[in-house]
């Protein structure tokens, strides 16, 4: 396990090979991330706060003007897993992006928990829980999102919904959301979103009625063609879709953190003062690039890195000093970017088979609603988060007790 600037000697051992039999093509880095306390804490307040504030009549008044039909729907559930990500820097925790459908948090936050060794760990770690009680949580989650929109309801069907399932890289992931599930009894299928019917009344998958859809698929305001029976379904309140749209047009639109990250958006919009002096710490400063105007983009561009409102994965994603001058006027010119200060992303030594090299690493926090569930990290090399590094991937994160240093 690593900490930047104390190391510590207890480690994840055997998590790359152990991972790659399990699941084969999902990289995993042989490390673990060790969190301060502190920090957790912070990314823990962050989380409770934003989504307080997201789900404030000034706030929600403001984001809707102008907004879609699906993104206005409002409905009773939120979110399962949602994924805030943060880079640790020397002054805490920075938030810089939230997800919707934050996809590996099976392969990464539960899987990799499951390989640390307890008994070693305990001594150094908080927040250890079994593994069989954050399966229970995880389940408990889709449960409280089917009770929030019909009260007394029981989940017995899930489609696991997404845009081609057998091509997509975290494949594995679905078939462990089908285990999870029917270790408590639930049904789930694996499904293309185009695989699903509206018949007027109920939203089915080959004749049978759906309690709910685990939606992994990104098109999130249901405009693409495969999306039609969902989303006829789902304005029509005939089935419970969880991440819903509206939660990812209230919080995991990149524009949000226009707002999220301004004192004077924040004061307009309600927040109190507790919560405008920890996210305007939190998160970098953020603006839209259409505001912001080429000229000034491009003089400054060193600062910031151009993220488009509705991406995904570091999809279309350009730091700011690596960017061409032709790349930027292209993007400004499609329009829907945001400009976020540059922040770097922490460090960890991984071991690989060319021996330990330093990589970056972010921070990942899988939320419902507001209380963090899991966490993971991602160790990469190159301009964005990625899981395509040789001996990078998925890791594990031991959050420190606070006495752990004296017990070395």
């Amino acid at each position: 396990m690593h900490r930047a600037g104390n190391p510590y000697p207890a480690r994840m051992a055997e998590t790359q090979s152990a991972s790659a039999a399990l699941h084969p093509g999902v990289p995993y880095a042989s490390t673990v991330v060790a969190l301060e306390r502190a920090d957790f804490e912070m990314i823990r307040r962050t989380v409770a706060a934003l989504f307080r504030i997201a789900h404030e009549a000034a706030y929600q008044a403001q984001v809707d003007a102008g907004a879609d039909e699906v993104a206005r729907h409002r409905i009773a559930n939120t979110a399962v897993f949602m994924g805030y990500d943060f880079h640790l820097t020397p002054d805490g925790p920075r938030l810089i992006e939230i997800n919707t459908n934050a996809g590996g948090a099976l392969l990464n936050g539960l899987h990799t928990a499951s390989l640390c060794d307890r008994v070693k760990l305990a001594c150094l770690c908080s927040e250890l829980v079994p593994v069989e009680t954050m399966r229970a949580r995880i389940v408990a989650t889709f449960e409280a999102e089917l009770r929030a929109a019909r009260p007394g309801a029981s989940l017995r069907l899930v489609a696991i919904a997404d845009d081609h399932p057998e091509e997509q890289f975290l494949r594995p992931e679905f078939e462990l959301f089908r285990q999870l599930f029917a270790l408590s009894g639930i049904e789930a299928q694996v499904c293309d979103v185009r695989d699903l019917a509206y018949d007027g009344a109920d939203l089915t998958l080959g004749g049978r009625r759906l309690d709910l859809v685990y939606l992994r698929d990104t098109d999130w305001r249901f405009e693409q063609e495969r999306s039609r029976s969902l989303r006829a379904a789902y304005l029509a309140d005939a089935v419970v879709v969880t991440p819903s749209p509206r939660e990812h047009h209230l919080l995991a639109n990149k524009q949000r953190l226009t707002l999220f990250s301004s004192a004077d958006a924040l004061q307009g919009i309600g927040a109190k003062h507790d919560e405008i002096a920890l996210l305007t710490a939190v998160i970098p400063e953020t603006r839209l690039l259409d505001a912001m105007g080429l000229e000034d983009a491009w003089r400054t561009r060193r600062e910031w890195v151009f993220k488009p409102a509705a991406a995904y994965a570091s999809h279309a994603v350009y730091r700011g000093d690596k960017i061409s001058r032709r790349k930027l006027e292209e993007i400004a010119q499609l329009g829907g970017f945001v400009a976020q200060r540059r922040v770097e992303p922490g460090e960890v030594g991984v071991a690989t088979v060319d021996g330990r090299r330093s990589m970056k690493f972010d921070v990942r926090a899988y939320a419902y609603r507001d209380e963090v569930l899991l966490l993971g990290a991602r160790a990469y090399q190159g301009q964005v988060t990625n899981l395509r590094t040789p001996g990078g991937g998925f890791s594990a994160i031991c959050v420190v007790r606070d006495d752990a240093g004296r017990q070395q």
